[in-house]
């Protein structure tokens, strides 16, 4: 090989190095907003027939209660079907105690689902609302922005106390954490028939 054809190569080679440098320099980062992390779901139970619950109702018995139809049942396994379409991988799923409220998390199929209290229906017992509501409002509020996202599982009057709005069967709001204590979260709709993810995300 000549001299002067290694000093061509070397100056290919040297301009490829030169290349490659600027393109990595000007290659835009992902919006930090593209990160789910902050990300909560806040949803009401898939579809169960009827309001409230029977008279004879017990926490404890899912007999007693009013539960998830078969159509009802399919709407939860579609939705953790969707969640994972957009690539979310819960690091926490919450339920109410409620069978029907459980058992949609359940069938989501997204992670081990935990019961939390705070979620409870409050529909029959509207004076222990305002203090339940305050509990759960302190919960979020001590979730790590950085350390979700999160799936909570629970009723119409526990997703309209936290964010103003009432939703269908299996519907929600998006709870963007902030880690602002004044401000602690934005709300988006989350309807999942299509779910989508919040803008920006």
């Amino acid at each position: 090989m000549t001299n002067s054809l290694i000093k061509h190569l070397d100056r290919l080679l040297w301009i490829a190095v030169v290349v490659a440098v600027a393109v990595t320099m000007v290659t835009p980062k992902p919006a930090a907003a593209s990160d789910t992390r902050s990300l909560v779901l806040l949803l009401r139970h898939a579809y169960a027939p009827g309001g409230g619950d029977p008279d004879n109702f017990d926490l404890n018995d899912c007999s007693t209660q009013r539960n998830l139809s078969h159509q009802g049942r399919e709407q939860a396994r579609d939705i953790g079907r969707q969640l994972k379409s957009l690539g979310i991988k819960p690091t926490a799923v919450w339920s109410s105690q409620w069978c029907r409220s459980f058992e949609t998390a359940e069938l989501m199929n997204v992670g081990q689902v935990q019961a939390l209290p705070a979620l409870n229906s409050f529909f029959q017992n509207r004076a222990a609302g305002p203090s339940q509501m305050r509990e759960l409002q302190s919960f979020l509020k001590k979730l790590d922005p950085a350390g979700g996202p999160y799936i909570m599982s629970s009723h119409q009057v526990v997703v309209s106390a936290i964010a103003n709005t009432w939703v269908n069967s299996g519907d929600g709001v998006w709870l963007e954490l902030t880690g602002n204590p004044d401000d602690p979260w934005r709300i988006y709709p989350a309807k999942t028939e299509t779910l989508s993810l919040p803008p920006g995300f």
